[in-house]
């Protein structure tokens, strides 16, 4: 008996953890962004289901990281920006937050993940079906 449950409940925790699995990850553009096994500055993630945007400062370098959010490519006036800053810490922007934090279904949306201030960037794109 002790097997069925545990094995049910590691069945739970894989679809728990598939089920919170962003659709989209992101890092920044910073200069070590590149190197394999090199933390970047910052990470984010982007969840259709519910319009999620969370972005995490990864390191303590007295730089914080800002996410731009865009209808279409990441480009011109962004709808939305926000910033964080401080290793460890992290902030989210999501669409039960009302206006412009409400994406549009089945158009691109464009993310510039910067680390902040001095805005090395890198683009992501990806079409919001949720």
């Amino acid at each position: 008996m002790a097997g069925v449950a545990a094995a049910s409940a590691a069945l739970v925790l894989s679809v728990a953890n598939s089920a919170v699995a962003a659709d989209l990850s992101m890092h920044t553009g910073d200069a070590w962004g590149n190197v394999p096994g090199v933390d970047w500055s910052g990470v984010g993630h982007f969840n259709k289901y519910g319009d999620v945007v969370t972005i995490k400062d990864n390191d303590a370098d007295g730089r914080g990281v800002t996410m731009n959010v865009y209808v279409g490519s990441p480009s011109g006036n962004p709808r939305y920006s926000f910033t964080v800053g401080g290793e460890g810490n992290s902030a989210t922007k999501k669409a039960s937050m009302g206006g412009v934090y409400d994406l549009p279904e089945g158009k691109t949306i464009g993310f510039k993940f910067c680390r902040a201030p001095d805005g090395e960037c890198k683009d992501y794109t990806i079409v919001n079906n949720a």
